[in-house]
């Protein structure tokens, strides 16, 4: 049944998009400072589906194969402030389900959340944004002990325009039990029409575009987040009972965006998962996975 639904409503978006295609390319509006007219993307729909393969789950020595199915749906509205300025309203939902096995770690990991952000827009570009997503992220349970309100911040700084681009930024997350608060960086790199350098988190890529409506891609993608696992009394070690877990999952691949108009991407990847862990950091406790084959499917909308 589960599985039905997000049949459904993958299925959904993507007939929603497609009609973008097939009528008017996109809706936008131009800031009112702006001596010719520049686009602005009002809707933002990304939906993620991906499965990696079975690999042994280990924590001084192995407790069986596991697999992991994503699915990950968002969506968000600009609304124009004033000038560049825009207000972000959306809502995202995340999950991760994994394979039975005889580790003491949850069997799916969910999050719930709205989104309510700044983003100061160039065209179609974003040049600095502030993002907060307020919800709960938890294994199955909702109550306070879960809810956490992520806050994103960066700004891209340009070097030379149209080829060369530093993003800088930080995110705060307070159930991560890792580091709770870190800074980061990107490079964008735009040597000619063919190759782009995406130096960016959470998908670092480098592009080649042989035409307008195809990119071939190579890089890696890092999927996760920090979660509250239930209270069960029958869990060992009982440390692990209603404990903040820190879930990550590192990759490497190649793949292809297929852009069947300038408002959707089609995005189909695979390859390689180095590592995927279950991080009880407050807990101090560790399971991590072998190395496993991953494929994935993205669609993104903006018009």
């Amino acid at each position: 049944m589960k599985f039905q639904i997000r049949l459904l409503t993958f299925t959904i978006a993507l007939l929603s998009v497609a009609t973008l295609c097939a009528g008017p390319e996109e809706q936008y509006v131009a800031t009112a400072t702006q001596k010719q007219t520049e686009k602005v993307p009002l809707d933002l729909i990304t939906t993620e589906t991906g499965y990696v393969f079975e690999s042994d789950l280990n924590h001084g020595g192995s407790f069986g194969q596991q697999y992991e199915v994503q699915n990950e749906f968002e969506y968000a509205h600009r609304f124009l402030i004033t000038g560049h300025l825009y207000l972000r309203l959306g809502l995202a939902y995340d999950r991760f389900d994994f394979g039975h096995t005889e580790a003491p770690v949850p069997v799916h990991l969910q999050s719930g959340a709205g989104i309510i952000g700044l983003d100061y827009m160039h065209g179609e570009d974003v040049g600095a944004f502030l993002w907060v997503k307020p919800g709960f992220y938890t294994e199955e349970h909702i109550g306070i002990s879960s809810f956490d309100a992520p806050i994103t911040l960066g700004r891209i700084f340009v070097l030379q325009e149209d080829k060369l681009y530093v993003l800088l930024g930080a995110q705060v997350a307070f159930l991560r039990g890792g580091y709770p608060a870190f800074p980061f960086a990107g490079l964008i790199w735009i040597p000619n029409e063919k190759f782009r350098l995406m130096g960016v988190l959470p998908e670092p890529r480098l592009i080649y575009s042989p035409t307008d409506k195809l990119d071939l891609w190579v890089g890696g993608e890092v999927a996760g987040g920090s979660f509250r696992t239930d209270n069960n009394p029958n869990i060992e070690p009982r440390k692990l009972s209603g404990a903040q877990v820190d879930y990550e999952d590192y990759r490497a691949g190649v793949g292809l965006v297929y852009s069947p108009c300038k408002a959707v991407d089609l995005d189909l990847g695979g390859g390689y998962v180095i590592e995927r862990g279950f991080k009880f950091h407050r807990a101090g406790e560790n399971f991590r996975s072998d190395p496993a084959p991953y494929v994935r499917f993205e669609l993104k909308a903006k018009f």
